[in-house]
């Protein structure tokens, strides 16, 4: 069942991308400036720090017994306390399934290259989705939200019926705040964002759809975390809201780079003491 809503989803999103496909509207020839010269060490920076990180935080000081013992569930905001009332029998099943959505949203942008359109930019659009990945990344390792300025016990530690290990560990303590869902909404975002840049006539309403499609991968995967005692709701509302920032950001920042750069000509009518001529300028 898990797998045929998996499936349905994707099928879902990539109808909308053949429905956008068809849109009689032509976009600019060239609606992203993306230089690769500096789009690839940035983004191999930026991901050589941001996994260094990944691996700080799971070092963190493991907590201890008598920590465990004076924990109060009182003290976990009114918002939040759903993560404190899930079934942790379900919870490794709830895991493996956000997995899914995890891996399907680091890859539904590359399903944009089945049509000609997408794939003629297909250098463009990779550099420029890998930027964003990488831009959440940065945003889970270095933001003052993120594990690198708070320790956030996880919800499991809080459930004696899970294992003392996965209780006390270092990483128990990065429950903000959802790197999943980051990464699955930044996959999602940037594809309905390629969608909506390269179908300008699209209507309100229909940008809205996509979006909204675009929005639900994301969602069941925060609910996914939750009932896997990964993260509490706020954590994972962070996440989306750090996936929307770089899924369609990006994005926009090459296409209002390639529009400031873009070489304009125009030619104007001159007259004057009886004389008339045309003037030509040239604007970059």
């Amino acid at each position: 069942m898990r797998l045929r809503l998996l499936t349905l989803l994707l099928l879902c999103l990539c109808g909308t991308g053949v429905r956008a496909q068809i849109q009689d509207s032509v976009p600019p020839a060239k609606l992203y400036k993306v230089r690769p010269a500096i789009s690839i060490p940035v983004i191999a920076a930026g991901f050589y720090f941001s996994q260094g990180k990944l691996a700080d935080f799971r070092e963190k000081t493991p907590l201890t017994q008598a920590y465990l013992d004076n924990l109060d569930p009182a003290e976990v905001p009114g918002i939040d306390r759903w993560g404190l009332r899930q079934n942790p029998d379900k919870a490794a099943a709830a895991a493996k399934t956000s997995d899914l959505f995890f891996i399907t949203g680091q890859l539904a942008p590359f399903t944009l290259f089945a049509w000609k359109k997408y794939r003629d930019e297909w250098l463009d659009i990779t550099l420029m989705y890998l930027e964003a990945q990488m831009v959440q990344g940065m945003f889970y390792g270095y933001a003052p939200f993120g594990p690198a300025g708070i320790d956030r016990n996880r919800p499991r530690v809080y459930y004696e019926e899970v294992d003392f290990g996965e209780r006390t560990n270092g990483n128990a303590q990065n429950s903000a705040f959802s790197g999943h869902v980051s990464t699955t909404a930044t996959g999602w975002y940037f594809y309905a964002k390629i969608i909506t840049d390269h179908n300008p006539d699209l209507s309100g309403g229909q940008k809205a759809l996509v979006y909204g499609a675009a929005s639900v991968p994301g969602v069941i995967t925060a609910y996914l975390r939750v009932r896997a005692l990964k993260h509490f709701p706020t954590d994972t509302a962070i996440g989306l809201g750090v996936g929307a920032i770089s899924g369609i950001m990006v994005p926009e920042f090459h296409r209002w780079w390639q529009k400031k750069h873009q070489t304009k000509a125009m030619v104007t009518p001159l007259y004057g003491n009886g004389a008339a001529g045309l003037g030509f300028s040239l604007t970059f």
